[in-house]
């Protein structure tokens, strides 16, 4: 059941970098970005404010769409329209032969990107706003991972596929870089990613694996920042790849204005394996690391950061998730608080308060218990003000959900 009720909260807020292994916080501070760019420039179309994509949700700060996902076969893609208040169903989408990759928008179109069973087929479909659905083929494999007002990008391996809006024509180029090591996500119109650099090649293929952990013992994970539009990257900074301190875990959580912000997890086995999560964030004007806040283990359990972005930026950071409160910290002025909530249940019980997407107009969607959607459970959502939320308040306004 937790999976059900933190699907959309998890989907949203999934930034770290995309296979990418375990990091932990540098102790010192880094030198500033470096300002030289590696590749050939060659400006050969325009990029926007990318996006990143994922398969079961999408969020424009004024709606969300999302795929349900509750084990039929016909699943629905249904919107949800902040200033309304109303979710409705878009079109039903067939899982039996579709394996959904991402969910996008460009204008008032939503994109659903898929492929079928053994990946035979890939293909995306347009649903208009006028309610019309076009089901496109795509000629090669395609899993988009970024998007913008112009195109869908595949940002992978050794290359960046580019399938445009306006013309469908698919288009692709060669990385200017090797050992490609995760994408972190969109900052404006570039793409935070790693790469490996190490003295020599890391071995591919089943077999490899004690010389390729080896190679990354002496090697470093470099931080760049992607420009589609020109074909280069730009340093910002790198760090050992395994880290010395092994019982730290790092992701990347998003950026507000230069800084970029990472959440760590310390286990202290010594101490019946309490854990602190704190709040990084680097500086790419100064090069600098500052401690923004942390906060300890409630009663022993384990939670993950949830990133809450606005407009592309981090402005919101669950910090812990206890039994029956929510410690967050704002990005915008540097406060902690404490907001009750209840834990999902395995029962169809709780599952209120948790937050899971920051709108437009100055709200925040949060859980709101439960309703049947043809006799599966699935969450009911609520918007209430922000300032409201964060001073402990449950004044919600009930969202009005789609059921069949």
């Amino acid at each position: 059941m937790r999976k059900l009720v933190l699907l959309l909260a998890a989907a949203l807020a999934l930034t770290a970098c995309t296979a990418s292994p375990e990091v932990s916080s540098p102790a010192e501070a880094a030198p500033p970005a470096e300002s030289a760019a590696i590749g050939e420039a060659a400006a050969a179309f325009p990029v926007g404010t990318l996006q990143m994509a994922i398969p079961e949700v999408m969020d424009t700060g004024a709606a969300s769409v999302e795929i349900p996902f509750s084990g039929l076969e016909t699943e629905p893609i249904l919107k949800l329209d902040y200033a309304a208040g109303v979710q409705t169903k878009l079109c039903d989408i067939d899982l039996s032969r579709q394996i959904p990759v991402a969910i996008m928008q460009h204008g008032d179109t939503v994109e659903y990107f898929w492929d079928s069973e053994g990946s035979t087929v890939f293909a995306h479909t347009a649903i208009r706003p006028d309610g019309s659905v076009e089901e496109q083929t795509i000629p090669e494999k395609f899993y988009p991972n970024f998007y913008d007002e112009y195109a869908a990008y595949d940002i992978w391996g050794t290359t960046c596929k580019r399938l445009d809006w306006q013309t469908g024509e698919l288009t692709t180029a060669s990385l200017p870089f090797v050992q490609l090591d995760g994408t972190c996500g969109a900052i404006g119109s570039k793409v935070l990613l790693t790469r490996v650099v190490s003295d020599t090649p890391l071995p591919e293929g089943e077999g490899n694996e004690e010389m390729r952990d080896a190679v990354l013992q002496n090697s470093l994970r470099e931080y760049d920042l992607y420009d589609p539009a020109t074909n280069t990257i730009e340093k910002v900074f790198d760090e050992p790849y395994y880290p010395e301190e092994h019982n730290e875990l790092r992701s990347y959580l998003g950026y507000c204005g230069d800084k970029l912000y990472f959440g760590v997890t310390y286990t202290d086995s010594a101490a019946a394996f309490s854990t602190r999560n704190t709040l990084v964030s680097y500086d790419r004007t100064a090069g600098t690391w500052q401690e923004e806040c942390s906060a300890d283990s409630k009663g022993g359990e384990y939670s993950n950061f949830w990133p809450l972005l606005q407009d592309g930026q981090l402005r919101l950071v669950v910090l812990w998730r206890g039994t029956d409160t929510l410690t967050l910290y704002s990005i915008d002025n540097g406060a902690r608080y404490e907001v009750p909530y209840e834990e999902a249940g395995s029962d169809a019980t709780g599952n209120r308060n948790f937050p899971i997407a920051l709108t437009d107009d100055g709200r925040i969607l949060v859980t709101d218990g439960y309703i049947d959607r043809s006799g599966v459970a699935a969450s009911r959502y609520a918007l209430i003000d922000l300032g409201a939320y964060l001073a402990g308040s449950r004044e919600y306004t009930a969202v009005e959900m789609w059921t069949e």
